[in-house]
C-alpha cells in the first residue's frame, strides 16, 4: 500500500499541467482583457452621463420664454465685434490644434490630422456654383443658418475639419475649449467613435468672415423665413451669438 504522501504527489503531477493552464488563462484575462474592458465600461458611462447633461441643458432652453426690447444698433455692433472682417482661419486651426495637444493627455494622441478647404460664399453650394470655389473637405454638410442672411454684411465660411483619437476625458476638455476663438465659428458635427482604448472624434467646424456691408432695411430680408421682419431676428442672432461666446 502507497503512503498518502505518494498518493498526494501523483494527483499533483497529473494536475499540474491544468493548473499551469488556469493560471496562464487567468493572467492574459486580467493583463490583456480587463484593463482595456474597464476603460470601455467607463466611456459608455462618460458618454450616458454627457447625454443626461446635454438633454438637461436642452430642456432648460425649451422652457425658457420672454423675449427682452430690441436693439438693433447694439445687435449690429454685436456681430462686427463677433464675425471678423480678417482671414482668420489660419489662427483658428493654430488655436483647435493647440487645443487638441493641451487637452490629450500624455501619450494619449494619435492619428491626429487637421485640414481646411476653400473659403464658401453663404449661400452657394459645396460643388462650387454660385460663385464659390469648389471645396476640398468631404462632407461638408448643412447650409449656413439663414439667420445670418438678415444681417446687412456678405458672409462667407471656411470649413475646418479636426480628427484624432485620445482619451473621453481628452475630448470632452477639447469640447471646452472650442470658445474664444477671433472669430464666429459654427460647429457643423462631431462625430464620436468608441474604440478600445481610445476614441475617435470627427470634428467640423465652420469659420466664419465678414464681408463688405449691403445694406438693410426694415423689410424682410431675401432668404429669410417668411414672416421675420430684419430687426427682430437681428437682435435674436445676437443674442445667440453672445451666450455662445
Amino acid at each position: 500500500m502507497r503512503a498518502p504522501a505518494g498518493r498526494l504527489s501523483d494527483a499533483i503531477d497529473r494536475l499540474l499541467p491544468f493548473i499551469i493552464v488556469v493560471a496562464i488563462v487567468a493572467f492574459a484575462f486580467f493583463w490583456f482583457i480587463q484593463t482595456p474592458l474597464n476603460a470601455y465600461l467607463q466611456a459608455r458611462t462618460d458618454t450616458a452621463a454627457l447625454r443626461a447633461r446635454l438633454k438637461t441643458a436642452q430642456d432648460r432652453v425649451a422652457r425658457a420664454s420672454g423675449t427682452p426690447p430690441v436693439d438693433v444698433q447694439s445687435s449690429l455692433e454685436l456681430f462686427e465685434k463677433q464675425m471678423a472682417a480678417d482671414d482668420k482661419v489660419a489662427e483658428v486651426t493654430a488655436l483647435l490644434a493647440g487645443a487638441v495637444i493641451d487637452s490629450a493627455p500624455a501619450d494619449k494622441l494619435r492619428g491626429f490630422v487637421i485640414e481646411s478647404s476653400d473659403r464658401i460664399k453663404a449661400g452657394s453650394d459645396a460643388s462650387g456654383r454660385g460663385g464659390a470655389p469648389r471645396v476640398m473637405v468631404s462632407q461638408i454638410g448643412s447650409s449656413p443658418d439663414p439667420r445670418l442672411a438678415l444681417f446687412p454684411y456678405a458672409v462667407t465660411y471656411t470649413p475646418v475639419k479636426v480628427s484624432f483619437s485620445s482619451t473621453f476625458e481628452g475630448i470632452a476638455n477639447l469640447m471646452w475649449k472650442v470658445r474664444d476663438l477671433p472669430t464666429t465659428v459654427e460647429v457643423k458635427s462631431a462625430t464620436l467613435t468608441r474604440g478600445m482604448p481610445f476614441m475617435k472624434l470627427e470634428l467640423l467646424v465652420w469659420v466664419y468672415q465678414r464681408g463688405a456691408s449691403v445694406g438693410q432695411d426694415q423689410a424682410p430680408t431675401p432668404g429669410a423665413p417668411a414672416g421675420l421682419m430684419a430687426s427682430p431676428t437681428v437682435s435674436g442672432v445676437a443674442r445667440l451669438i453672445g451666450a455662445e461666446g
